[in-house]
Protein backbone atom coordinates (compact mmCIF):
# COMPACT_ATOMS: atom_id res chain seq x y z
CA UNK A 1 0.00 0.00 0.00
CA UNK A 2 1.47 3.55 -0.53
CA UNK A 3 1.87 6.39 1.51
CA UNK A 4 -0.73 8.24 -0.04
CA UNK A 5 -3.34 5.94 -0.20
CA UNK A 6 -2.51 4.77 3.68
CA UNK A 7 -3.12 8.83 4.57
CA UNK A 8 -6.38 8.79 2.02
CA UNK A 9 -7.48 6.03 4.24
CA UNK A 10 -6.94 7.74 7.51
CA UNK A 11 -7.85 11.03 6.32
CA UNK A 12 -11.46 9.17 5.60
CA UNK A 13 -11.73 7.29 8.76
CA UNK A 14 -11.46 10.09 10.69
CA UNK A 15 -13.58 12.64 8.60
CA UNK A 16 -16.46 9.51 9.48
CA UNK A 17 -15.59 9.10 12.80
CA UNK A 18 -15.77 13.07 13.13
CA UNK A 19 -19.34 12.78 11.40
CA UNK A 20 -20.24 10.27 13.80
CA UNK A 21 -19.39 11.54 16.65
CA UNK A 22 -21.08 14.97 15.79
CA UNK A 23 -24.65 13.21 15.22
CA UNK A 24 -24.29 12.02 18.88
CA UNK A 25 -26.99 14.02 20.46
CA UNK A 26 -27.12 14.40 24.48
CA UNK A 27 -29.11 12.50 26.02
CA UNK A 28 -32.93 14.62 27.02
CA UNK A 29 -33.42 13.84 30.84
CA UNK A 30 -35.83 16.45 33.11
CA UNK A 31 -34.21 19.09 34.42
CA UNK A 32 -35.80 17.72 37.59
CA UNK A 33 -33.62 14.80 38.90
CA UNK A 34 -34.64 11.08 38.99
CA UNK A 35 -33.04 8.47 41.15
CA UNK A 36 -33.37 4.71 41.38
CA UNK A 37 -31.59 2.49 44.51
CA UNK A 38 -28.60 0.45 43.68
CA UNK A 39 -27.58 -0.96 46.40
CA UNK A 40 -26.78 -0.58 50.43
CA UNK A 41 -24.24 -2.10 52.40
CA UNK A 42 -23.33 -2.00 56.04
CA UNK A 43 -19.79 -2.42 57.82
CA UNK A 44 -19.01 -2.64 61.87
CA UNK A 45 -16.02 -0.78 62.71
CA UNK A 46 -14.20 -0.06 66.23
CA UNK A 47 -12.17 2.27 67.06
CA UNK A 48 -11.41 3.81 70.19
CA UNK A 49 -14.00 6.47 69.76
CA UNK A 50 -16.65 4.08 69.77
CA UNK A 51 -17.76 1.23 67.97
CA UNK A 52 -20.28 2.36 64.59
CA UNK A 53 -21.84 0.68 61.70
CA UNK A 54 -21.16 2.83 58.42
CA UNK A 55 -24.17 2.36 55.83
CA UNK A 56 -23.45 3.11 52.79
CA UNK A 57 -26.55 3.72 49.97
CA UNK A 58 -25.51 3.77 46.05
CA UNK A 59 -28.15 5.68 43.97
CA UNK A 60 -28.04 5.86 40.13
CA UNK A 61 -29.13 9.44 39.23
CA UNK A 62 -29.91 11.51 35.93
CA UNK A 63 -30.63 15.17 35.55
CA UNK A 64 -31.48 17.24 32.67
CA UNK A 65 -29.19 20.09 33.18
CA UNK A 66 -26.71 18.96 35.98
CA UNK A 67 -27.10 20.90 38.65
CA UNK A 68 -26.80 18.53 41.51
CA UNK A 69 -24.42 19.54 44.36
CA UNK A 70 -23.65 22.06 46.58
CA UNK A 71 -20.10 23.60 47.18
CA UNK A 72 -19.20 23.68 51.03
CA UNK A 73 -19.33 27.92 50.60
CA UNK A 74 -23.22 27.69 49.35
CA UNK A 75 -24.63 28.61 52.87
CA UNK A 76 -26.53 31.98 52.13
CA UNK A 77 -30.70 31.61 50.77
CA UNK A 78 -31.98 29.24 49.48
CA UNK A 79 -29.24 27.06 51.30
CA UNK A 80 -29.03 28.44 54.46
CA UNK A 81 -29.36 26.70 58.02
CA UNK A 82 -32.31 28.48 58.29
CA UNK A 83 -35.45 30.00 56.00
CA UNK A 84 -37.72 33.10 56.51
CA UNK A 85 -39.37 32.22 59.62
CA UNK A 86 -36.40 31.00 61.27
CA UNK A 87 -37.02 27.15 60.69
CA UNK A 88 -34.56 24.55 59.57
CA UNK A 89 -34.36 25.10 56.09
CA UNK A 90 -34.44 21.39 54.62
CA UNK A 91 -32.61 23.16 51.28
CA UNK A 92 -29.43 23.26 53.51
CA UNK A 93 -28.29 19.86 52.17
CA UNK A 94 -29.65 18.04 49.16
CA UNK A 95 -29.74 14.28 49.72
CA UNK A 96 -32.35 12.82 52.11
CA UNK A 97 -31.73 9.89 54.31
CA UNK A 98 -34.82 8.85 56.38
CA UNK A 99 -34.15 5.47 58.34
CA UNK A 100 -37.00 3.18 58.74
CA UNK A 101 -37.34 0.08 61.21
CA UNK A 102 -38.99 -2.70 61.37
CA UNK A 103 -42.08 -3.12 64.12
CA UNK A 104 -42.38 -7.12 64.35
CA UNK A 105 -46.27 -6.04 65.90
CA UNK A 106 -47.61 -4.24 63.16
CA UNK A 107 -45.12 -5.95 60.27
CA UNK A 108 -44.08 -3.03 58.46
CA UNK A 109 -41.45 -0.57 58.21
CA UNK A 110 -42.04 2.63 60.51
CA UNK A 111 -40.30 5.93 60.69
CA UNK A 112 -37.46 6.24 63.31
CA UNK A 113 -38.78 9.20 65.36
CA UNK A 114 -35.95 11.20 66.54
CA UNK A 115 -36.10 13.25 69.83
CA UNK A 116 -35.57 16.48 68.07
CA UNK A 117 -37.14 16.63 65.00
CA UNK A 118 -34.63 19.29 63.61
CA UNK A 119 -32.16 16.97 63.66
CA UNK A 120 -31.82 14.31 61.15
CA UNK A 121 -29.61 12.15 58.81
CA UNK A 122 -29.88 14.41 55.90
CA UNK A 123 -26.32 15.57 54.39
CA UNK A 124 -25.14 17.32 51.43
CA UNK A 125 -22.56 15.97 48.51
CA UNK A 126 -20.44 17.88 46.55
CA UNK A 127 -20.77 19.51 42.87
CA UNK A 128 -20.95 16.66 40.35
CA UNK A 129 -20.17 18.47 37.07
CA UNK A 130 -17.14 19.61 36.55
CA UNK A 131 -16.98 23.13 35.89
CA UNK A 132 -20.34 23.88 36.73
CA UNK A 133 -21.47 23.34 33.35
CA UNK A 134 -25.30 23.16 32.11
CA UNK A 135 -25.54 19.65 30.88
CA UNK A 136 -27.11 16.85 31.23
CA UNK A 137 -25.69 14.20 34.23
CA UNK A 138 -25.98 10.12 34.86
CA UNK A 139 -23.92 8.44 37.56
CA UNK A 140 -24.01 6.93 40.72
CA UNK A 141 -24.09 8.16 43.99
CA UNK A 142 -22.63 6.62 47.28
CA UNK A 143 -23.63 8.19 50.49
CA UNK A 144 -21.88 6.88 53.75
CA UNK A 145 -23.48 7.41 57.67
CA UNK A 146 -22.02 6.75 60.65
CA UNK A 147 -24.34 4.95 63.64
CA UNK A 148 -23.08 4.66 66.45
CA UNK A 149 -24.16 0.98 68.23
CA UNK A 150 -27.30 1.68 69.72
CA UNK A 151 -28.83 3.94 67.48
CA UNK A 152 -30.70 0.69 66.17
CA UNK A 153 -31.54 -2.07 68.80
CA UNK A 154 -29.20 -5.16 68.02
CA UNK A 155 -30.83 -7.59 65.10
CA UNK A 156 -33.08 -5.29 64.12
CA UNK A 157 -34.16 -4.79 60.21
CA UNK A 158 -33.85 -1.34 58.95
CA UNK A 159 -33.96 0.34 55.80
CA UNK A 160 -34.01 3.99 54.42
CA UNK A 161 -35.50 6.25 51.92
CA UNK A 162 -33.57 8.36 49.74
CA UNK A 163 -34.13 11.36 47.59
CA UNK A 164 -31.99 14.24 46.20
CA UNK A 165 -32.23 17.63 45.55
CA UNK A 166 -30.80 19.84 42.90
CA UNK A 167 -29.57 23.49 42.79
CA UNK A 168 -32.45 25.02 41.85
CA UNK A 169 -34.63 23.09 44.85
CA UNK A 170 -36.34 20.49 42.29
CA UNK A 171 -36.60 17.17 44.63
CA UNK A 172 -36.37 13.83 42.47
CA UNK A 173 -38.58 10.69 43.60
CA UNK A 174 -38.36 9.09 46.65
CA UNK A 175 -36.33 5.27 46.89
CA UNK A 176 -36.25 3.15 48.77
CA UNK A 177 -33.66 0.73 49.99
CA UNK A 178 -33.03 -2.81 50.55
CA UNK A 179 -33.44 -3.54 54.22
CA UNK A 180 -30.37 -4.76 55.98
CA UNK A 181 -30.10 -6.59 59.37
CA UNK A 182 -28.21 -4.43 62.18
CA UNK A 183 -25.17 -6.62 63.33
CA UNK A 184 -25.37 -7.83 67.28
Amino acid sequence: MTPIRTLSICALLALASAAVTSCIEPPNYPDEPSIEFKSIQSQRVDKITGTYDTITVSVNFKDGNGDLGLSSDEKNPPYSDRDSQGKVNIFKDNYFFEPQIYNESSKAFEPIALPNPDNNYNSRFPRLAPDNRSAPLKGTLSFGQKFFVGTFPPGATVRFQVSIADRALHVSNKVTTDPIIIPR
